[in-house]
């Protein structure tokens, strides 16, 4: 089994290439800014490291060994890559290189964050961005697993090592298309839901959740013709008139400009949604801080 020895001293490989470039440890100190003592010191360890001299003395300039001679390119390498190893590591403090990658409940992935990452992007056009859409139970396992950096969910409870920043508040509205005879209405009465074909997202869903969880506490029952496993497909549901639709405010904005929806309220009841943003306490990636702080900002 061969022997692993340290690594030599990268300053010493420096010194090494300085010397043999001005031929004499004098010369090497005064390009270096070091002292003659410091510039040997350097050339002793890394002879003591391999085993073998590198220079021998022609009158007064120091020759490369044989040793010294096959060394030298790969001492080149060596030092190349450590300085590239530095330009990477200070490009990415400085935002010029990296990846960030994020996940986020499915209604912010395509309703929200589009905009901040737009912008984010836009700031700083060398990093790349890798987001992943999922419910809440899904990106929380990826985050804890360490496979995301930073995650948009839901009802997040604590978690050990981990920090988390309101990031978004929601609720859930009624949607009926223009011709509806509840289109001009702002509320309807809770007991009203049971008279319609009603479309909400599946069990399991949180919007499924927060909606049962408050027909609950009023003592209320629904029974929806459709169940859906998305925003969109409600909306094309209820714009081709087959119910009242229940959906997140922020996904049904487009359509309010346009004007083929109309949202209303269930009168007395507060179907809120707070997404959280949840990212770890020591991240060690800037483009994740950067990102992170635009978020909660």
């Amino acid at each position: 089994m061969l022997e692993r020895r340290p690594f030599p001293n990268p300053q010493s490989l420096r010194v090494f290439l300085c010397v043999v470039q001005e031929g004499s440890v004098g010369r090497a100190a005064l390009s270096l800014g070091m002292t003659q003592p410091g510039v040997s010191q350097h050339l002793r360890a890394l002879e003591a490291q391999i085993g073998r001299a590198l220079f021998h003395r022609q009158g007064r300039r120091l020759v490369l060994t044989k040793t010294g001679q096959n060394l030298l390119p790969e001492a080149r390498r060596a030092v190349q890559a450590l300085e590239e190893f530095m330009q990477a590591a200070q490009a990415i403090g400085r935002l010029e290189r990296g990846q960030v990658e994020i996940g986020a409940a499915t209604t912010m992935a395509v309703y929200v964050l589009p905009r901040y990452l737009t912008e984010f992007k836009r700031l700083h056009p060398e990093i790349r961005i890798r987001l992943e859409s999922g419910s809440s139970e899904q990106l929380t396992r990826r985050l804890l697993q360490g496979e995301i950096e930073m995650a948009v969910v839901e009802a997040v409870e604590h978690m050990e090592g981990f920090e988390r920043t309101l990031f978004y508040e929601d609720e859930l509205v009624l949607i009926v298309p223009p011709e509806h005879p509840w289109a001009k209405r702002e509320e309807v009465e809770p007991e009203q839901l049971a008279k319609v074909p009603l479309i909400v997202r599946e069990p399991g869903a949180m919007t499924y959740r927060v909606l049962g969880s408050a027909l609950e506490q009023a003592g209320l029952e629904i029974n929806p013709v459709f169940y859906t496993d998305n925003h969109e497909v409600t909306k094309r549901l209820v714009l081709e008139g087959a119910g009242v639709g229940i959906v997140s405010s922020v996904v049904v904005r487009p359509n309010l400009k346009v004007g083929n929806l109309r949202t209303l309220r269930i009168k007395g009841m507060e179907l809120r949604r707070l997404f959280w943003l949840i990212y770890p306490k020591e991240a060690g990636n800037p483009a994740a801080d950067a990102l992170r702080e635009m978020l909660a900002s």
